[in-house]
C-alpha cells in the first residue's frame, strides 16, 4: 500500500523547508510514498525550494505541478489527478508532520472499509499565546484534537483540511473538491472540506479519527491578531452561505436558525469569561460570532 503526499501551496516558501524536513524524517520506507507539490501562482522561490528538496532526496518520488487557476480547491483537484497511488493525504503548506504520520495512515487504511482518515492538528506558536486564546476559537488557527482514542466520525463532524487522507478511488465516486468553495489566494473562504465529507457520508462510507496521525500547524504573530480572526470569520459565514444555497433555500434558512442558537451559546460563554475576568476572551467570542453572521447574511 502506497500513499501520495499532496502539498498545495500559495506564497508560503517561508514554511516549506520545515514541512520538507518532516517528510524526510518519516519512519516509512521511501518507496511507499510520493510527494506532489502544487504551486498555485506563488511568487518567489517555491519551485527552487522543491527542486532542492528533490536533489537532496533522490530516493523520494517528487512531482512538481503548477495550477494557474487561483484557489485551493483547484490545486487539490490537480493533486488528485496527479496522484499515482491508492491513498492520498493533503498537508497544509504551513504545517509539518510527526515522524510516524504516514506509517500510521497506512496502518489504519489496512482496514478495507476505511475510506478517509483525520488526525490531530496541534498548534505551534511562533510567538506568545494570544490573550484571547480559548478552546472555542482555537480551530480558527487550525487546532483539531478529539482526544487520544480512535473512533468513527459521524456525519455531524469531519476531519480538517491540514490533516485528512483518503482512498484516491473515492474521488471517482463522489467527485472532487467544489471549486466554488475553498481559499482563493489570501481570501480565507472555506467550506470545501465540509461539502466533500457530506458527499462521503451520503455514501455511508467510514471515516476514522486517528489520534497518532499528528500534524503541527504553525501560528505566526499575524494570525493572532483580530484582523485575521475577522477575515477567517467572515470567510466562514460566506462559505456557509454558498454551501447551503447550493443545496436549497430551505437549507440556507435552516442554517440561519442554527446561527441564532449559536448566538445564544456565544453569549453564555462570553458571560462566563467576563465573570472570570477574561475580558479578551469574552470580547473575541462575541466579535467572532458577529463576523460569522455578517458573512452568512451578506455577500
Amino acid at each position: 500500500m502506497k500513499i501520495s503526499v499532496a502539498i498545495c501551496t500559495y506564497n508560503r516558501e517561508r514554511y516549506l523547508p520545515q514541512l520538507f524536513d518532516s517528510i524526510v524524517n518519516q519512519d516509512l520506507d521511501r518507496t511507499l510514498f510520493e510527494v506532489i507539490l502544487v504551486n498555485n501562482n506563488s511568487p518567489g522561490n517555491t519551485k527552487q525550494l522543491f527542486e532542492e528538496f528533490k536533489t537532496k532526496n533522490p530516493d523520494i518520488l517528487a512531482i512538481y505541478k503548477e495550477e494557474h487557476q487561483q484557489g485551493l480547491s483547484y490545486s487539490r483537484n490537480n493533486a488528485i489527478e496527479t496522484a499515482q497511488f491508492e491513498l492520498i493525504t493533503f498537508l497544509d503548506d504551513d504545517a509539518f508532520i510527526d515522524s510516524k504520520y504516514l506509517s500510521e495512515l497506512i496502518r489504519i487504511f489496512q482496514q478495507k472499509d476505511v475510506t478517509a482518515i483525520g488526525g490531530k492538528i496541534l498548534l505551534h506558536y511562533e510567538t506568545e499565546v494570544p490573550k484571547w486564546e480559548n478552546p472555542y476559537l482555537n480551530s480558527l488557527l487550525g487546532y483539531f484534537n478529539k482526544g487520544d482514542v480512535a473512533f468513527d466520525f459521524n456525519r455531524n463532524d469531519y476531519p480538517r483540511g491540514s490533516n485528512m487522507a483518503f482512498r484516491t478511488q473515492v474521488f471517482k465516486e463522489i467527485g472532487s473538491f467544489n471549486v466554488a468553495l475553498g481559499r482563493i489566494g489570501s481570501q480565507l473562504i472555506g467550506g470545501e472540506e465540509k461539502d466533500l465529507f457530506n458527499r462521503i457520508y451520503q455514501k455511508k462510507y467510514r471515516v476514522v479519527y486517528a489520534p497518532l496521525a499528528i500534524v503541527y500547524h504553525s501560528v505566526p504573530i499575524e494570525r493572532t491578531k483580530s484582523s485575521f480572526i475577522k477575515q477567517q470569520a467572515l470567510g466562514t459565514g460566506s462559505s456557509e452561505r454558498v454551501r447551503c444555497l447550493n443545496i436549497s433555500v430551505f437549507n440556507y434558512l435552516k442554517r440561519i436558525g442554527i446561527e441564532v442558537l449559536k448566538w445564544g451559546a456565544s453569549i453564555l460563554i462570553a458571560a462566563l469569561y467576563l465573570f472570570l475576568l477574561k475580558i479578551a476572551r469574552a470580547r473575541m467570542i462575541l466579535f467572532f460570532r458577529f463576523w460569522v453572521t455578517l458573512g452568512l447574511l451578506y455577500k
